[in-house]
């Protein structure tokens, strides 16, 4: 691995640890004897990524994102990932990934289905279950921007 990607690493495991700048550059100095990581060799920067791991940093995050979109595909299907996306960067929802997606789409479809829990995938909806998920998405859209145009002009 090189240099810098192991220093975006090491600066992501900050993050994501939740490091101030004063307690980071400790825990670098006490690693690896210097404060900075652009000082340290390759060596030194494994040891720091390793204490980090091992301290609860996880280098891989397991969400799946989505799929190139098929120009066959269902248009439907095309649109849920769009408002699902920008409901992501609107701040409605909270994780904009394909996994949060098909954990919505399998609430939604599974909600009067009593005892008959099917896992469904975004990608292989019917046209009849995209649409319905399309209806419900677009309302949750609809009452989330009116709660927040309600709260900017009330």
């Amino acid at each position: 691995m090189t240099k810098q990607k192991l220093i975006q690493l090491i600066h992501i495991a900050k993050s994501q640890l939740g490091l101030d700048d004063e307690t980071y550059r400790a825990a670098l100095y006490g690693i690896a004897g210097k404060s900075s990581c652009k000082q340290m060799s390759i060596k030194q920067l494994n040891q720091v990524l390793e204490h980090f791991k091992k301290s609860g940093f996880k280098s891989v995050i397991k969400r799946r994102l989505s799929p190139k979109s098929d120009p066959k595909q269902l248009g439907e299907v095309n649109k849920v990932r769009a408002i699902w996306i920008a409901m992501h960067k609107q701040g409605f929802v909270r994780d904009g990934s394909e996994t949060a997606l098909d954990a919505y789409v399998n609430r939604m479809l599974n909600r009067n289905k009593v005892g008959k829990n099917i896992s469904f995938h975004t990608h292989f909806l019917t046209q009849h279950q995209a649409v319905q998920v399309l209806e419900s998405l677009k309302q949750w859209h609809k009452r989330e921007l009116k709660k927040q145009h309600r709260g900017i002009h009330g």
